[in-house]
């Protein structure tokens, strides 16, 4: 039977995306079954209520630490990404390059010193001992994605407001921002999710069980060697509710992240 070209490449490329969404299901189908064996849903009431692990105050330090992670690296980046693109000034190449040369370094070779410094500091247990490395570890990136957005904007559109007297400030609120916002909106998201799912840095310097991040809360669930079938249920659970946020930020956030890819990678 003849089949238009068009329409075989069509149901082609959904072949193609029904693989990708089996395969992104396919562990998050899987932990949720998992989740309710034995028990079902008392499973996550066990969980949510487990008096070793207060899981709801895991949450609320890691919405936290997540949040003032966003916010304090969406502006630095941005302010940061404004300079590097549009504005000239003595080791600009030299100064943006080693904000990259950063990417390179592991998170496990700065363990050692980051707990020196906030053990001097006084900053374990704390969630500034989580927020201070994460901010740091995630700039160069982000500012590597934002700069990006920055240079896709026209120079000749910034003349005019400088012409008219506005400084680079006022360039960069009224101009820069209204026009990367997208860039704005994916490194926020970014960020946000890289913090809540960090495990490393908190588990070095978070010990106290009140200050646990959500990812120390779940670790706690999966015990030792021997675990009982209730307890792999527990784990599974606690997984799921970790996951919870950031699935809905990449579903309702999915708009911003398509077009961050898209838009960022056009230049001029």
């Amino acid at each position: 039977m003849y089949m238009p070209a068009k329409l075989r490449n069509k149901i082609v490329i959904w072949i193609v995306f029904l693989v990708f969404i089996l395969v992104w299901l396919y562990p998050i189908v899987k932990a949720v079954i998992r989740s309710l064996a034995m028990s079902g849903f008392n499973n996550y009431v066990t969980v949510w209520t487990f008096p070793k692990v207060n899981v709801p105050m895991s949450i609320v330090n890691s919405f936290i630490i997540a949040l003032s992670v966003a916010v304090a690296s969406t502006i630095i980046v941005s302010l940061a990404g404004y300079a590097f693109s549009k504005m000239r000034f003595w080791g600009r190449n030299f100064i943006y390059y080693a904000f990259l040369l950063c990417l390179t370094i592991p998170t496990a070779a700065i363990i050692t010193p980051l707990f020196n410094v906030s053990k001097t500091l006084g900053l374990i247990n704390t969630n500034q001992a989580v927020i201070l490395p994460l901010l740091f570890l995630q700039t160069p990136f982000a500012l590597l994605i934002y700069k990006n957005f920055v240079d896709s904007v026209p120079d000749a559109l910034l003349e005019a407001p400088k012409i008219d007297g506005a400084n680079s400030f006022k360039v960069f609120l009224y101009i820069i921002v209204p026009l990367t916002r997208i860039g704005v909106i994916n490194i926020a998201i970014l960020a946000f999710i890289a913090s809540w799912n960090e495990f490393m840095i908190p588990l070095v310097l978070i010990s106290k069980v009140k200050n646990y991040t959500v990812t120390l809360a779940t670790n706690y669930f999966s015990g030792g060697v021997h675990q009982t079938p209730e307890m792999v249920a527990q784990l599974y659970a606690a997984l799921v509710i970790m996951c919870i946020p950031t699935m809905f930020i990449y579903i309702f956030c999915q708009k911003y992240m398509q077009e961050g890819l898209t838009t960022g990678a056009i230049k001029g």
